[in-house]
């Protein structure tokens, strides 16, 4: 069973023995973007530059998979926030008044991350799979209209807010099915600002669970859900919102998330602060505990720091690799 055959049985709930050592969020640093010709504002903009860097990091790191694009404000970008593109990753420098239209696909970015995604699926092909990442919904909206002002609609008016969710869902999953089309085996939804350390469960669930289940269940590939911090407290909601492998953070307790979605195979468990500072030894034997403790997919938990050494990556796909051989 190749790499590819392994993810879509682990997603789909399947018994087949194994586990992958993968980069579900963004793997670029700083030695890779220069090993690879690029640079920081090219390695988001161009779809050359990000299929190359992404083949690079699976080379370089010795991971099992390749995914693109590399941060989360492809979609705001599109529905007209203004970015700044200094420094590793883009930012939000201005955000909007109103959504005009939904519809956002062929706008900002979005091409450039499909023809992305097709160059990697002829790069790598049918044996490596590829991730297409998207962002929540929820997150999306916090980078329109600013944190402050979309956390005191929450407050005031949920269900609007929810509604609006619900619409940005729709569009999201029509460009997550370009990205699916352009070969895309699994999407990842980065949903940041759903984290219980930044918003209320209760929140959570009014605004959010339901537009991810709509964006879930009109895609023809898997879904993996990214959501930083401690989620135990969200992690029996999990089930409705119709992903097939949760990324979780260290932080959170995998006994909880086996008491409440039991069901849910895991991905991440790598402390990307450990993949930074740490030594390759301690990065091999924390791979090796996640196998242990059930995750299926080592992955650095986040994205990487840019300043994280190529051998503590390198470590964690070995380890998991030599798991692989004497279980």
């Amino acid at each position: 069973m190749n790499a590819r055959e392994l993810l879509l049985s682990i997603a789909s709930g399947e018994a087949a023995e194994g586990f992958l050592a993968a980069a579900v969020t963004s793997p670029l640093t700083a030695e890779l973007v220069n090993a690879c010709g690029s640079s920081w504002p090219i390695v988001h903009r161009d779809s050359d530059s990000m299929a190359r860097a992404a083949v690079a990091a699976k080379s370089m790191f010795e991971l099992e998979n390749v995914r693109a694009p590399f941060d989360q404000c492809v979609e705001a970008e599109a529905l007209g926030a203004e970015l700044s593109f200094e420094g590793y990753y883009p930012r939000v420098k201005r955000f909007i008044e109103d959504i005009g239209s939904f519809d956002f696909f062929g706008k900002g970015r979005t091409e450039v991350v499909v023809e992305a995604v097709r160059r990697l699926r002829k790069a790598v092909g049918e044996g490596t799979p590829v991730l297409a990442g998207v962002t929540g919904p929820f997150t999306v909206l916090g980078y329109l209209f600013g944190p402050t002002r979309l956390m005191l609609s929450c407050r005031r008016n949920p269900s609007a807010v929810a509604a609006t969710s619900q619409r940005l869902s729709a569009a999201i999953a029509d460009y997550a099915s370009e990205l699916v089309s352009a070969g895309a085996d699994v999407v990842v939804i980065e949903d940041m600002a759903s984290s219980p350390d930044v918003l209320n469960p209760s929140i959570f669930r009014s605004v959010e669970v339901e537009p991810l289940r709509a964006l879930t269940s009109r895609l023809g590939a898997p879904c993996i859900l990214h959501i930083c911090g401690d989620t135990s407290s969200i992690v029996g909601d999990l089930p409705k919102t119709g992903v097939k492998v949760f990324h979780i953070d260290p932080k959170t307790n995998l006994e909880v998330v086996r008491a409440r979605a039991p069901e849910i195979p895991l991905a991440g468990g790598v402390d990307t602060m450990l993949l930074l500072r740490g030594t390759p030894e301690e990065v091999s034997k924390t791979a090796v505990a996640c196998a242990r403790l059930g995750i299926r997919i080592i992955a650095p938990a986040c994205a990487l720091h840019p300043r994280t050494p190529s051998g503590n990556v390198k470590a964690m796909a070995r380890a998991v690799r030599g798991f692989c051989q004497l279980s």
